[in-house]
């Protein structure tokens, strides 16, 4: 997962979020279409996944590329802004979705060749204020609501300079994304409209939402974030619900399932740790000292994969109790995000793009 801009001093420093400043205030991202670039697949990306046969990793100005050939070329898709890109999630081979900085939110519905903008940042403040305030006209002792509405009104100030860091869909109306401030909206008509969640999450220091993972009962979603922000989230009651028994304060910025629904943890200072029963206990993950671990996935054989900021690359064949640094480690430079590739490889997304590395397991 990547982050950038404003929360350089929040998250991971100058490696992992690279200033977008430089070229935003010369020109209009939300409004300008990514540049065309044969060097795409070299650029910056921090996001990349697999769905279906299809390769996708996303990152900086607006670019997406995609490869049908387990990531040995890739083709890059036609997207009408230049905001740096941080997650992307298709719900079947046609209609996907990707989001980022700006507070964009894009959908592509020809299997991500080409992409429009459904939502930006402009209008998460206006949009929230007129949503707060009918929520305070119909219930107007709920205390709750005109909290909401001072935060909207400071995100109108702001402008867009929030961005959403995670997307998840269940169906092809039905999704959520989540980001920086606590930002947290969900659609029930394939993005047409989204409709705010603020109020639903126990979030009251509005920390940053980085990541999620499913739990076994359908439905329900671990949410990791800024400082020890830990919760349960519940599609269908729409809750977000605090868990209590923090592990640590710090940042956690990557969560994976693993095989047997137990919930594995990474974030600042390399610290990993890991829950069977949604955070009620927790057991410290053992595992070598690395950089902040900001990527987790799991194979096909569900060997769980983490992934250093720093490029460390280790591997738990247990489901996560224990972690060994793979002789793969350093071999791909910085990492900010991986997935399985071909074989025994990994896809790794980083500053200079993407490269293929042996996962040599030892």
């Amino acid at each position: 997962m990547a982050i950038r801009n404003a929360l350089l001093s929040l998250v991971l420093g100058a490696l992992l979020i690279p200033s977008t400043l430089s070229y935003a205030t010369s020109y209009d991202v939300l409004n300008l279409p990514a540049e065309p670039s044969e060097l795409a697949y070299k650029a910056p990306m921090f996001v990349i996944k697999k769905f279906g046969d299809r390769y996708f990793a996303a990152g900086d100005r607006g670019h997406i590329i995609y490869s049908d050939d387990h990531g040995k070329t890739w083709t890059q898709a036609e997207v009408p802004v230049r905001s740096t890109l941080l997650d992307i999630f298709f719900v079947n081979p046609e209609q996907g979705w990707a989001v980022g900085h700006e507070g964009v939110i894009l959908h592509s519905s020809d299997g991500g060749k080409t992409w429009e903008k459904q939502y930006d940042g402009l209008r998460y403040g206006t949009e929230g204020i007129a949503f707060y305030k009918k929520m305070m006209e119909q219930d107007p002792d709920n205390e709750l609501y005109p909290i909401m509405l001072g935060e909207m009104e400071f995100a109108v100030e702001q402008g867009a300079d929030k961005p959403f860091f995670g997307v998840v869909f269940y169906d092809e109306k039905h999704g959520h994304v989540a980001g920086a401030y606590g930002m947290l909206m969900v659609t029930y008509d394939g993005g047409k409209t989204w409709e705010h969640r603020l109020h639903n999450a126990e979030n009251e220091n509005f920390n940053h939402i980085f990541d999620f993972s499913p739990l076994p009962e359908q439905g329900r979603y671990f949410l990791s974030g800024e400082a020890g922000l830990l919760l349960i989230g519940d599609i269908n009651a729409q809750t977000a619900t605090r868990v209590h028994s923090v592990p640590w304060e710090g940042s956690f910025f990557a969560t994976v399932a693993a095989a047997d629904g137990a919930i594995v943890m990474g974030g600042l200072r390399g610290r990993m740790f890991r829950t069977a029963d949604e955070g009620n206990t927790w057991t410290v993950v053992e595992k070598p000292p690395t950089s902040a671990i900001v990527a987790e996935t799991r194979l096909t054989d569900n060997t769980l994969v983490a992934a250093g900021v720093g490029g460390e690359i280790l591997v738990s064949d247990d489901d996560g109790f224990v972690f060994t640094m793979s002789p793969a480690s350093g071999k791909a430079g910085p990492i900010f995000d991986l997935t399985q590739g071909e074989g025994d490889t990994l896809l790794v997304a980083g500053p200079k793009g993407i490269k293929s590395v042996t996962l040599e397991k030892q």
